[in-house]
């Protein structure tokens, strides 16, 4: 009976050339689409779950509450936290925290900067079962000055050598405020383990691992006990039976008793447990579930990506599946006599309906066979978009085999099952006297078929054209700074006070400087340092960010002057040092979203005491805002002050005629001052680039499915005017017989192929409307849904309609009527 059926299959494909050509290609599309997405939510599925044991090991997160202030969301914690929880909360088995630094490693008379140093407590291992090449991880970070590598790493800084027992030399990290010879000190870090190299599916980046307590930390041990300092990852380990829930039902009471006191002294008057409110994430779901916490090891992915991407995947597919049964019910007729004769000599509706399903599974496995394929060739250039490094291997893989055989089956079903139950139910009399020509052919059922394919490719081009507008209107607007020519260079202690000063001095005594700022943190940084502000008179604190800056911050990014002057090196006033504070002659600089915030207009707020953290200061000027975080955060309120004292990054801008030569000379000047610390520079346009490049990936993303969805429609458009042509070259011959000119004719079919195309607008349109403005939300400054995105979608997907049937539909409606009248 098998054998039967595939030979029945075969027959009809070699029949039907062009329909089963379009059905096929339409599937080997959809299918590879499908495998494609099938691999990427396997993919983001895998993230962490390859460590063994980390069911019961959660991730902290922090959701901080001041008043006055924006709610302020945290995947990092403060120091204390962690050994808080884990000496209270009797439910807490285990501990451990991490901070991701920069450092510079030597070996020898080599400098290595590595970007992904973990500082992590030394039980790290004991919870978090990273696999051991070398060494013993129970103890391999009992000693603070320990240093376990990854096997690349190892590699690099020793070559084949064993690296157990060898040291490499880093500088002291954290150094008392105006020291100048302690970041010339080292400490030397001994090699008492070597571990795998992390996947890419993993929220981990360490290539080298250092206890937290060592000397090469930067994060001094006096911010260690803050309870407002958010630097380090926490992880904690449940005891068995223990519940989330009753961990974080038992954080109020840590909170109120550990962190209010705190809160008093900063003049907050706030509970621990108003201020702070903890969340845990499962260890193996952080990375789908921590778009919501910024400042993230890696990248996070989304839930909702995830969805929007499995029902894209799921709607290309369908659109396959209609393509399938819309020719099928078409061609329906021609089939009508085979069905009635195999009915006379006996044949049953059922044997009939599998026959039917049997050619739709088979022509569906068959483009599997051909998606596969595809998958194999388009694989690098997906994982280059997606900058992944997804791996197939159809041979060992037998679980992804047998749910892409299991979904082509169901294409296959859900494509065949309604044509074989309309020809199998075929009456056998009926059929052969030619009466059921229109069996299959109710044109109701096409036309909805139809509408749907185009509701999905014209939904998916609107998101397409509204990402697009989006981005590029993120990346052109007016940010209310020059981020041009600018290189930052990262300080992280090594230079301050006077050789800070130096520094800047002799940057500037090269001609291919133009400026050099200072400020603690440049434009597009993740971090914030927040102070409490407060109008006198009025009881309500309001929270602030604060940006110490040099006086030649604002000229150096461009930033505009609205009221008052800037602060000035040589006005010993400008200068914020303890000693000013106490008597309350410090001048401060504001930007306009603060004098808002405080009652004030840009030329009133000048000259105006407020109390900064308790202490009265001055207002002397108003900067206009800038938008240092893009257009998805608004411009936060925000305090300039000049601290002298304070380490912070330097902001160059070049001359553009010679930045290689410009860029050479700083490296020396750099090394000249710090010989024992790489430079870590970068273009401020490398930061902003990055800000948008997952929106514009999945604008992209976008695109190209829009381009599969219609290229799908548009071939079983195109197939069914070809059958439709077929069937009404005679009604055609008679309306030109009647009068009807060529142009009349080709209006009719036209308008019969506009009608579900329009209609599929009606149904695109609100759908898209209502996702595009939640996503559109996530900006603070956005385009606004203009109509003409949604019309112009909409008419593209008409206008690519009649293209794809204009050709076949003129040359119906040119013929001779004498011989279309000889027609059947």
């Amino acid at each position: 009976m098998f054998r039967h059926y595939l030979q029945m299959a075969t027959r009809s494909l070699v029949r039907h050339k062009l329909y089963s050509f379009i059905n096929i290609l339409g599937l080997v599309v959809a299918l590879t689409c499908v495998i494609f997405v099938i691999l990427f939510v396997r993919y983001e599925f895998s993230f962490d779950t390859w460590i063994p044991r980390t069911q019961s090991l959660y991730r902290v997160e922090l959701t901080e509450r001041v008043p006055g202030a924006p709610q302020l969301s945290f995947a990092t914690g403060p120091y204390p936290l962690g050994p808080a929880m884990r000496r209270q909360i009797p439910g807490v088995s285990g501990m451990t925290r991490l901070s991701s630094r920069t450092l510079t490693l030597t070996r020898g008379n080599r400098q290595f900067l590595e970007k992904n140093v973990d500082f992590v407590d030394s039980d790290f291992f004991r919870l978090v079962r990273l696999p051991f090449v070398e060494g013993d991880p129970h103890s391999a970070l009992s000693q603070p000055e320990s240093l376990v590598l990854s096997e690349s790493a190892a590699r690099k800084y020793f070559g084949k050598t064993d690296p157990m027992g060898r040291t490499l030399i880093t500088n002291v990290g954290s150094c008392p405020r105006h020291e100048t010879t302690c970041s010339r000190q080292t400490v030397a870090l001994r090699v008492t383990g070597v571990v795998r190299d992390l996947p890419q599916n993993t929220q981990l980046t360490g290539n080298a691992f250092i206890p937290i307590n060592s000397l090469a930390n930067p994060d001094p041990s006096s911010m260690r006990q803050r309870w407002f300092y958010t630097r380090p990852f926490t992880y904690i380990k449940l005891a068995p039976g223990v519940k989330p829930a009753a961990v974080l039902a038992t954080m109020p009471r840590i909170l109120d008793q550990d962190v209010t006191g705190v809160l008093r002294k900063m003049g907050i008057p706030s509970r621990g447990s108003q201020a702070y409110r903890i969340h845990l994430t499962p260890f193996a779901q952080v990375h789908l579930s921590s778009f919501r916490w910024p400042d993230n090891l890696t990248p996070p992915g989304s839930w909702l990506t995830l969805y929007g991407v499995v029902i894209i995947g799921i709607l290309i597919l369908l659109v396959a599946c209609f393509n399938f049964t819309n020719l099928a019910t078409a061609r329906a007729a021609l089939r009508a006599r085979e069905v009635g004769l195999r009915k006379t000599l006996g044949a049953t509706r059922r044997e009939l309906t599998v026959q039917f399903l049997s050619e739709a599974v088979f022509l569906a496995l068959l483009s599997l066979a051909v998606a596969a394929a595809a998958v194999e060739m388009l694989l690098p250039p997906f994982n280059g978009f997606l900058h992944q490094s997804i791996a197939l291997n159809y041979v060992s893989d037998w679980r992804l085999d047998l749910m892409l055989i299991g979904v082509a089956m169901g294409a296959g079903l859900v494509s065949g099952l309604y044509p074989a139950l309309v020809l199998s139910r075929l009456r056998p009399r009926a059929a052969l006297q030619g009466e059921a020509a229109s069996a299959g052919g109710r044109v109701a059922l096409r036309d909805v078929l139809v509408l749907m394919q185009f509701a999905v490719s014209i939904g998916l081009g609107i998101a397409a054209i509204v990402v697009y507008r989006q981005v590029d209107y993120a990346r052109n607007m007016n940010l209310g700074f020059r981020r041009d020519h600018i290189v930052v260079i990262r300080n992280s202690g090594a230079l301050a006070g006077e050789r800070q000063a130096a520094f800047v001095q002799a940057l500037r005594a090269n001609p291919g400087v133009s400026q050099v700022g200072l400020g603690l943190l440049a434009p597009f940084s993740i971090h914030k340092v927040l102070a409490t502000v407060q109008r006198p008179g009025q009881p309500s604190q309001l929270t602030f960010s604060l940006m110490p800056i040099g006086p030649d911050y604002p000229r150096t990014y461009g930033i505009a002057l609205a009221a008052g002057r800037l602060l000035a090196a040589s006005r010993g006033s400008d200068q914020m040092t303890n000693a000013r504070l106490s008597r309350g002659t410090a001048n401060v600089l504001i930007n306009a979203a603060a004098a808002r915030r405080l009652g004030f207009t840009p030329q009133n707020a000048v000259g105006r005491t407020i109390l900064f953290d308790q202490s009265r200061v001055h207002i002397v000027g108003v900067l206009a805002d800038a938008k240092t975080q893009g257009a998805r955060e608004p411009v936060a309120p925000t305090v300039y002050a000049y601290i002298p004292g304070d380490a912070m990054e330097f902001s160059v801008r070049l001359r553009p005629r010679s930045v290689p030569q410009t860029l050479a000379f700083i490296d020396r000047t750099w090394h000249a001052f710090v010989p024992t610390v790489a430079i870590q520079r970068s273009f401020l346009s490398a930061r902003f680039a990055r800000l948008y490049r997952s929106d514009e990936r999945q604008g992209k993303m976008f695109a190209v499915f829009v381009m599969i969805a219609i290229f799908i429609a548009c071939l079983g458009l195109y197939g069914l005017v070809v059958f439709t042509a077929e069937r009404r070259t005679k009604e055609v011959a008679i309306r030109k017989i009647s009068g009807a000119r060529t142009l009349d004719i080709l209006k009719i079919m036209l308008w019969r192929i506009s009608v579900p195309v329009l209609l599929a607008n009606a149904i695109a349109w609100p759908l898209s409307y209502y996702y595009l403005e939640r996503w559109l939300q996530g900006f603070a400054d956005h385009i606004w849904l203009n109509p003409a995105y949604f019309l112009g979608g909409g008419t593209l997907a008409m206008l690519i309609a009649w293209a794809t049937v204009f050709v076949h539909t003129l040359r119906l409606a040119r013929t001779d009527p004498v011989h279309a009248l000889r027609y059947e």
